[in-house]
């Protein structure tokens, strides 16, 4: 169905990056909405995190929305952030605070 997890988690600076990948069998059915606001609440409630971060492909429109509806703010652009199949690709930034 899926992976969701955090990554770049730094206790010292209590942040995190949230990543996550649904099989598109699974698109547009709620899976992610319900994960993220799982790991979410886990990440500020028993991690104690203050900042957690996601980044998103320019063109995963459908990702980029849903992290605004769950409350991130985008920051900008991360020009040639990810690698995939070795082509660079921008991103753009998200943040929830606690």
């Amino acid at each position: 169905m899926g992976t969701i997890g955090f990554h770049a988690h730094s206790p010292k600076y209590r942040r995190a990056e949230i990543g996550y990948e649904i099989h598109p069998a699974h698109w547009r059915k709620g899976y992610a909405s319900e994960a993220l606001r799982e790991i979410i609440a886990y990440g500020f409630n028993d991690l104690d995190l203050t900042r957690i971060g996601a980044v998103v492909f320019l063109e995963n429109s459908p990702s980029s929305e849903l992290l605004l509806k769950l409350g991130f703010i985008q920051e900008g652009i991360l020009r040639s952030y990810i690698y995939q199949n070795g082509i660079p690709h921008d991103t753009y930034v998200y943040s929830l605070l606690k």
